[in-house]
Formats: structure tokens, sequence, C-alpha cells
């Protein structure tokens, strides 16, 4: 019984690692990484959106780059960061757009 639940624990852990957007630190992680579309316009409006995932299990939320465009009433969009705060396996995904 032991080996199981061990080897179904590394299988956990392994399998959490190689998703993409998974940037380490399963107790905690804070980073903001590079999203995308980034131009030399100025930028006039900033708007966000969030989700919150528990153990990678459960998400909630909308945190798409089209919620954080329609929440700060951007019609052309610069440029978009992604922030991930992870603590203990609760994460919490906010991404940040700007643009006019």
């Amino acid at each position: 019984m032991k080996k199981f639940i061990l080897a179904s624990t590394l299988l956990l852990f392994t399998s959490m690692t190689a998703k993409a957007e998974f940037l380490g630190g399963f107790i905690y992680n804070g980073a903001t990484t590079p999203g995308g579309g980034y131009t030399n316009v100025a930028a006039t409006k900033q708007g966000s959106s969030t989700c919150k995932n528990i153990w990678y299990i459960v998400t909630v939320g909308d945190c798409s780059v089209r919620a954080a465009m329609k929440n700060g009433n951007i019609r052309s969009l610069a440029g978009y960061d992604v922030q991930r705060e992870n603590i203990l396996g609760f994460q919490t995904i906010t991404v940040k757009a700007w643009g006019n």
C-alpha cells in the first residue's frame, strides 16, 4: 500500500510539471510571464481578468485575454501578461491586457 501511495504521488507531481503553464513551485510560485501581442502603440487603457485553480483539478473563472479586454473596454490590443500566484496548490491566474 505504501508503494502505491508513493507511486501515485510521484505520478501526480511529474504530470503537473509536464504542463506548459506550470512553472514549478508547488509550495509557492509568484511569477509573471509574457503573454504576447506587444506593439509600439502607446496604451491608454488596461483591463484584467482572473480565475482560480485548486490543485490543478478544478478551475473557475474566466482568465482569457478577451475577458481582460472586455473589462478594460479595450478594442485594439497592444499586449498582455499572465501573472500566476500559487500557494500549496491554490492558484490564482490573472491576465493583464493593455491597449486602446
